[in-house]
C-alpha cells in the first residue's frame, strides 16, 4: 500500500492543531480538500484516526499510534526532495503538475518548445486530482502547476494562459443535446454535478452559483474524477459545465458537449512559487510565450 506524502502532512497538521479549520490554514488548503485527504487515509488504513463532530475533534488510539510512523515518512520524504535538488545541480530537470486537460492542446505545444530550447532539461509530468489543486505546489513536491480558474492565489504567482468556453455536459437524450449551443437559463433549473474536495470557488465556478437570478443551487452529486462525471452524465444523475476543450480528450458515447453562450469562459493559468527562482522556470515560460505565438494564441489579459 502507498500513502502519499502529502496525506501524511494534512494528518498532521490536524493531529497538531486537532481542528480542521486551522489545519486546512497552515496548508493552504480548504477545509473539504483536508477533510477528504484525512478520510481517503482513514480509507487506506482501514481505520478511523479522529473521533470527530461539528465541535470536537480528537485523536483515536490509532491516529496517535500513526504520529510518529507519519513524521517519519514525512522526514524522510524532505530529506528525499533534498537529495533530488542537490541532484538537479547536476541533472537539471522540472516537475509540472496539470489536472484533467492541463492546458488543452497548448500544453504538447509547450513541451515541444520546452525540449526544442532545452534537450539535455529533464521534464516530468504530474496529473493531479481536482480535489488537490495547488497543495503539491505548496509542499514543494513540483516545480508549476496549470490549473484552471478560480483557485486561491496566496503564496504563488500567476500567468494566465488561455481561455476557452465553457459547454454544457448533457446525456445524449437530453431534449437540448442536439443543439448548436444553448443558453444558461436552459439548464439552470436541472440537477447539476459538481466536483468533489475542490475549493468552494471551483465548486461555485462550475455550478454558475450564484446563477444569474442571484439564487444559488446545490450539487445533486459530487464526483472526484472526469470518468466518475461522464458515467453520472450519461446516467441522467444531472448536468454540468466543463471546458469546451475536454471532449477532445475523454468522450463517451452516451454524453453530449454542447457550448453555452451566456457564462464567462474558463481561464487555464500556470502557477509557480513566489519564491522559486530556478532558471527551469524561466526556460519554461519562454516556452509558453513560443507555445502561445506557434498555435496563434492570445492569452487572456491579467
Amino acid at each position: 500500500m502507498y500513502v502519499p506524502p502529502q496525506a501524511l502532512r494534512c494528518f498532521l497538521a490536524v493531529a497538531d492543531e486537532l481542528h480542521f479549520g486551522r489545519a486546512a490554514t497552515l496548508l493552504h488548503m480548504t477545509g473539504p480538500a483536508l477533510s477528504q485527504q484525512v478520510s481517503r487515509l482513514e480509507k487506506d488504513l482501514r481505520f478511523l484516526l479522529f473521533e470527530r463532530n461539528s465541535r470536537h475533534v480528537e485523536l483515536t488510539e490509532a491516529g496517535r499510534a500513526l504520529i510518529p510512523q507519519a513524521r517519519a515518512v514525512v522526514a524522510a520524504n524532505e530529506t528525499l526532495l533534498r537529495w533530488r535538488d542537490s541532484v538537479r545541480l547536476g541533472r537539471r530537470g522540472i516537475d509540472i503538475g496539470f489536472m484533467a486537460t492541463g492546458a488543452g492542446l497548448l500544453t504538447t505545444a509547450v513541451l515541444d518548445q520546452l525540449r526544442s530550447a532545452d534537450p539535455d532539461l529533464h521534464v516530468k509530468l504530474h496529473h493531479l486530482e481536482w480535489s488537490e489543486q495547488l497543495a503539491p505546489l505548496l509542499a514543494g513536491d513540483i516545480d508549476a502547476v496549470f490549473v484552471r480558474e478560480p483557485f486561491p492565489a496566496e503564496g504563488v504567482r500567476r500567468r494566465r494562459i488561455l481561455s476557452e468556453r465553457r459547454v454544457a455536459v448533457l446525456a445524449h437524450d437530453h431534449p437540448l443535446a442536439t443543439r448548436e449551443s444553448i443558453r444558461f437559463a436552459e439548464i439552470a433549473t436541472e440537477p447539476f454535478i459538481s466536483s468533489s474536495g475542490g475549493p468552494p470557488e471551483w465548486t461555485d465556478f462550475w455550478m454558475v452559483n450564484p446563477r444569474p437570478d442571484g439564487t444559488r443551487a446545490e450539487p445533486s452529486l459530487a464526483v472526484s474524477t472526469v470518468e466518475e462525471l461522464l458515467e453520472a452524465v450519461a446516467a441522467g444523475a444531472g448536468v454540468t459545465t466543463t471546458p469546451e476543450s475536454l471532449p477532445t480528450y475523454y468522450r463517451h458515447p452516451l454524453v453530449s458537449f454542447v457550448p453555452i453562450e451566456d457564462i464567462g469562459p474558463s481561464v487555464v493559468t500556470l502557477c509557480t512559487l513566489e519564491g522559486n527562482r530556478r532558471p527551469e522556470l524561466a526556460t519554461l515560460q519562454d516556452a509558453i510565450g513560443q507555445a502561445c505565438r506557434q498555435v496563434a494564441l492570445k492569452p487572456p489579459e491579467e
